[in-house]
């Protein structure tokens, strides 16, 4: 490759693409100068008697050297391979010998061809720099000039043609020169290019990334304003009938509007709940307080909680206590259970069941209802997102909340079609130490601490390491 503007040769790979087309290109043309030069020289010789009748023994030796060389370097440079320093200084010692000794075999000091002299100098100054282009020079005119000494020619031929090559390397060295700083520049000019075309790569990501965070709030507080909006309704107008007409009510109206009123408070109580769980989600920290509780426990307060008790079915296989944040996993399973309530025919049983294989802690919820279409099946667990044929009431937040929780845990919450039809919500928590743990969540996924590794259990889950906070 040619010089760099620095007075050092040039690397033969350099950092850039571009540049190392630009090296191959050039061990290529080399290569090709070579055989264009070997190619003329043969023709020369085969066509000029005077020069056969100078020609030595040796001649044809040195033609057949030189051809094998060529193809040789012909063939290299088509493999693309990088060469050091110490192996383009050798393909120059070689070049100036063979040409040293071709000359030296049709005559000497009398050999036209020492004009081959001129073709290794630009080679030099392709693949060096301009001290090596005028330093070769030097050595080819000391070179010439030592076989013209020996030579009976006139002195004219002794001066012109060590001044030629000294003038010639110097020239094709100022050249190569000027067209490495070019090319370094071009080169600096594509990497700034590329350097901020990535940057505006990024910064169209991170905007992309802003447009969908607003998209989100934005959605966010309108949906949470609309639900919020129906309970306060409700309860402001118990509130002004009590104001308005308390006292001539009977006391029966009265507590059954004082029960609407606590039943819609228990309803605003249990979406702000969801929505304050929702953001410390998205904040990406919760705190788990572990503890070993009845698995029975937890069923029986999310069935109190989601009004299911006189339907469910219990499946539990493992007389072990599960090591879990009690008010998390009641919550998940509060929001399973009313879910499988909503979409189950009235009355249709709801099966719950627990097992342990000694890694895992496994609960699954069976309803009998038209279960869940496979292409809504990722959909459900994000904010604000239901089944296409969905007309229960609810705001969307239920699966969404419980998959944070169970991922808060370092387990994994999916769903499914049941055997005997419906859907089958299934999610596993991993055998854990007690104590207090904060673990990061986010929209992926989350570990606590002491949870197994998820790969060594075989499953494919979404799964991140997390810290993990101090037992208080």
């Amino acid at each position: 490759m040619s010089a760099t503007a620095s007075r050092s040769p040039v690397p033969d790979v350099p950092a850039g693409s571009g540049s190392s087309l630009s090296v191959l290109r050039t061990k290529q043309m080399i290569a090709l100068l070579r055989i264009c030069a070997l190619a003329v020289v043969m023709v020369v010789s085969l066509s000029s008697a005077s020069i056969r009748e100078d020609a030595g023994s040796e001649a044809p030796a040195i033609l057949i050297l030189g051809l094998v060389y060529a193809l040789a370097c012909l063939f290299l440079s088509r493999r693309g391979e990088a060469s050091s320093p110490w192996s383009r200084t050798a393909t120059v010692a070689i070049d100036v010998a063979l040409i040293a000794a071709w000359i030296q075999a049709t005559g000497g000091g009398r050999s036209e061809f020492w004009t081959l002299y001129l073709i290794v100098i630009v080679a030099v100054a392709l693949r060096f720099g301009i001290i090596e282009t005028v330093g070769v020079a030097v050595g080819l005119g000391i070179l010439q000039t030592t076989m013209l000494v020996r030579s009976d020619i006139l002195w004219t031929s002794r001066l012109y043609r060590p001044t030629l090559l000294l003038v010639a390397g110097f020239a094709v060295g100022m050249l190569s020169l000027q067209r490495t700083d070019q090319r370094q520049k071009r080169f600096e000019m594509e990497a700034i290019a590329e350097s901020w075309a990535r940057q505006l790569g990024r910064e169209r990501a991170e905007v992309e990334r802003l447009r969908k965070v607003d998209l989100a709030r934005t959605e966010f507080v309108g949906v949470a304003a609309h639900e919020l909006r129906t309970p306060l309704a409700a309860i402001l107008g118990v509130l002004s009938t009590l104001k308005q007409h308390g006292a001539v009510l009977d006391d029966g109206v009265r507590v059954e509007l004082i029960d609407a009123a606590e039943a819609q408070a228990e309803r605003l109580t249990r979406l702000v709940e969801d929505l304050l769980t929702v953001s410390r989600i998205q904040d990406g920290v919760l705190r788990l307080s572990m503890a070993p509780v009845d698995p029975r426990d937890l069923i029986a307060d999310a069935a109190g909680a989601s009004s299911t008790a006189e339907r469910l079915q219990l499946e539990i296989d493992t007389p072990e206590r599960v090591v879990c944040d009690a008010d998390a996993t009641v919550r998940v399973l509060t929001n399973l259970l009313d879910n499988a309530r909503k979409y189950s025919p009235e009355g249709a049983p709801i099966v719950v069941a627990v097992s342990n294989d000694g890694r895992r802690v496994w609960f699954a919820i069976r309803d009998a209802g038209r279960g869940v279409a496979e292409a809504d099946r990722g959909a459900i667990f994000e904010r604000f997102r239901r089944a296409d044929d969905s007309s229960a009431p609810g705001v969307g937040l239920g699966l969404y909340i419980s998959r944070g929780l169970v991922r808060a845990h370092g387990g994994e919450l999916e769903v499914g079609d049941a055997v005997e039809g419906g859907a089958r919500f299934t999610f596993w928590l991993p055998v854990l130490a007690p104590g207090e743990h904060e673990v990061t969540v986010g929209g992926s996924g989350a570990t606590a601490e002491g949870a197994p590794d998820v790969e060594a259990l075989g499953l494919d889950v979404n799964h991140v390491t997390v810290p993990t906070g101090r037992p208080r």
